[in-house]
């Protein structure tokens, strides 16, 4: 039986030039799109579970967001979600994708948002999982040291010790398959884009995006999640009358990678209501 690390190579990284730019992606499957983004510590190669089974009933893309993988950075050093929505509005243009269900897990939640305020008609259903919510409200010190918090800890650790030191705070479950995984992807962090991912968890907010949302929504906790915990997830999905929400059980914050059958049995249910 293939580990998940080892099912990767059935999904190999693709590359496509947008706007001057490489960006990098995971694709399997056919039909009604589905757009996965994922969040400040991982990449597309975290997606292969959703890539595996969902890609039978989805065409199923899984970017590394802007400088993660192979993906060139963005070309400002104080990025904003909207510069991240632009590139993946031209990596739709590139691909041909009219119209997608997107799904944001946690910094790629701020991400996802503001694709959807900025384009609500390529956007089938977005979905927010483990969701960051961003530091922009914060006092200036608190944004200061989450900009620099996780950078430092890549310089000083390196992507090898920061993928031990991190990983499994992740994973609830402590399964092994998935914490290789999780290793495994985290290795694969560059300085640059994690820099910039910072940047955008420090000095932006997801309230900006999905207050007055032109698309339905659906928010997902994982009831384990101690980085985002599903308690305040709820509550702003509450103030923002978010009203289809799931609580994963026994899932951590990368609800996808702990909980795959749960989260996968989601997008499909979201497939039924389209």
């Amino acid at each position: 039986m293939m580990t998940l690390i080892e099912k990767l190579a059935e999904f190999p990284v693709k590359t496509v030039t947008v706007q001057g730019q490489q960006q990098a992606y995971r694709e399997a499957g056919q039909g009604d799109y589905l757009v996965l983004l994922h969040g400040i510590s991982s990449g597309s190669a975290s997606w292969v579970n959703q890539l595996e089974v969902l890609s039978h009933h989805f065409h199923v893309i899984a970017w590394d967001a802007p400088g993660y993988g192979k993906s060139d950075e963005l070309l400002t050093d104080q990025p904003n979600a909207t510069d991240y929505a632009k590139r993946l509005a031209a990596l739709f243009d590139v691909l041909k994708i009219e119209k997608a269900i997107v799904v944001g897990h946690s910094l790629g939640a701020l991400q996802a948002s503001a694709f959807a305020a900025l384009y609500p008609e390529r956007v089938e259903h977005l979905v927010v999982a483990n969701l960051a919510q961003g530091y922009q409200c914060h006092d200036k010190q608190t944004q200061i040291q989450v900009f620099e918090k996780r950078p430092k800890m890549l310089k000083e650790l390196g992507a090898k010790g920061m993928a031990e030191s991190r990983g499994p705070h992740l994973i609830y479950k402590q399964e092994p398959q998935a914490l290789a995984l999780v290793s495994e992807v985290m290795q694969q962090l560059t300085l640059q884009g994690f820099t910039h991912a910072s940047y955008l968890l420090a000095y932006d907010e997801i309230r900006n995006y999905l207050t007055d949302l032109k698309v339905p929504c659906t928010v997902i906790a994982g009831q384990q999640d101690q980085i985002t915990p599903a308690l305040g997830i709820q509550e702003l999905a509450q103030e923002l009358q978010l009203e289809q929400r799931f609580v994963i059980e026994d899932a951590g914050h990368l609800s996808y990678v702990d909980q795959p059958q749960a989260f996968n049995q989601i997008m499909l249910t979201i497939q039924e209501q389209s």
